[in-house]
């Protein structure tokens, strides 16, 4: 009877262990269009929202660029008042596999955290199984 309770451990062990490797490998890549609603909510943009102007982004494919993990946005002031200037807010990357958002504009390329953009964050990681494994993996990646 004893060796029964040690073999069903042992399966239930394996069990949980096969479930959280089926958990790691079943998370998807976010798609442009998610990437996009975390650059909508930049802070630089917000910014710009509230002094009544607004953000665009073109989808940036240079080679090099790291297309394969990213997706690098050009993102402007689609609504400044004085054409004179850049219209450049800057470049960000979003990460496909963690969805996080990098600032690419500085030296230090660096993720934002940021209140409403952390919280769009959790729930795109949700929808997309994107468990702790996943984002250890990922992360060390750069745009």
């Amino acid at each position: 009877m004893c060796s029964l309770s040690v073999i069903l451990s042992a399966f239930a062990g394996f069990r949980f262990a096969a479930q959280s490797a089926k958990l790691a490998t079943s998370a998807e890549q976010i798609a442009p269009h998610e990437a996009e609603i975390l650059i909508y909510l930049l802070p630089q943009a917000q910014e710009l929202r509230k002094q009544g102007m607004d953000v665009g982004w073109e989808l940036q494919t240079s080679p090099k660029l790291n297309q394969r993990d990213f997706y690098t946005y050009w993102v402007v002031n689609s609504k400044r008042p004085n054409v004179e200037g850049s219209v450049t807010v800057g470049y960000f990357s979003v990460n496909k596999y963690t969805a996080e958002v990098w600032d690419d504009n500085d030296e230090k390329v660096k993720v934002l955290d940021a209140g409403e953009l952390e919280g769009v964050e959790r729930i795109l990681r949700r929808a997309h199984h994107i468990d702790e494994v996943t984002l250890h993996k990922f992360s060390s990646l750069r745009p």
